[in-house]
């Protein structure tokens, strides 16, 4: 069973150094503060651990300022959602570009200088699967999974890299206009993908995400729907 954990900006300082400490060990760190202290980060829900069996990814989402670049606040402005914060306001969604990131390999084994693998593609590139660093402007969503789960999705992630899948442009700007029967017709393998759309397929081929990413259309995935069905800021809903 996948489970959310937390979301929030700067990740790469919650992984706390992974690569010395297991995956249990980086996850009381990242949740928990300085000694004697019970403030809770206000971008993280109630401390949930996961069991031996278990490993995590982060689905990382990209906010652009106001100063980025144009086709970025483009992408975020016209795939915008809502949702209801505690609150009870609404909150605009706008989220320009996601990826999955694995904190360790197939063998359990951590990445140096608290960098992680980022599985996703960007405009004008291919399919990429590589190490990263990740910026103030992305958000994260904390997913548990069983250890086989993971294995399997980090080898699907690497082999995918592998096929020189190249960017779709047109699905892309197309998601949020033409009906699902038009863009079905796009393959990999001819026209290429984009990153919610791709990362919204590898997803649902290991049922990892519940029963409204199950039903989704990966063809009209953006990354700010992908957000949504992912729980949004529901940080401690069980997704499946």
């Amino acid at each position: 069973m996948d489970r959310v954990l937390n979301h929030g900006k700067q990740i790469k300082t919650r992984q706390l150094e992974t690569t010395r400490v297991s995956v249990t060990a980086s996850v009381c760190l990242s949740t928990s503060g300085p000694p004697g202290s019970t403030k809770q980060n206000r971008h993280e829900s109630a401390v949930v651990l996961p069991k031996r069996s278990e490993k995590f990814i982060d689905m990382m989402y990209y906010v652009p300022s106001a100063n980025d670049v144009f086709i970025n606040r483009l992408v975020a402005s016209a795939t915008a959602k809502s949702e209801i914060v505690d609150t009870g306001e609404e909150k605009p969604i706008m989220f320009s570009h996601v990826e999955v990131s694995f904190p360790c390999d197939d063998k359990n084994i951590y990445f140096d200088n608290n960098k992680t693998m980022g599985f996703s593609i960007v405009q004008n590139s291919n399919v990429h699967f590589r190490l990263k660093s990740w910026r103030e402007e992305y958000v994260a969503i904390r997913i548990f999974l069983d250890a086989v789960i993971y294995d399997k999705l980090y080898k699907t992630c690497a082999l995918l890299a592998l096929q020189n899948i190249k960017f779709d442009s047109f699905a892309m700007y197309a998601a949020v206009l033409l009906p699902a029967e038009i863009l079905r017709r796009r393959t990999r393998t001819l026209h290429g993908t984009y990153c919610s759309k791709i990362i919204t397929e590898v997803l649902q081929q290991f049922d990892i995400g519940g029963p409204l990413l199950a039903a989704s259309v990966a063809c009209q995935s953006t990354p700010s729907l992908l957000y949504m069905f992912l729980g949004g800021r529901s940080l401690a809903t069980a997704v499946r």
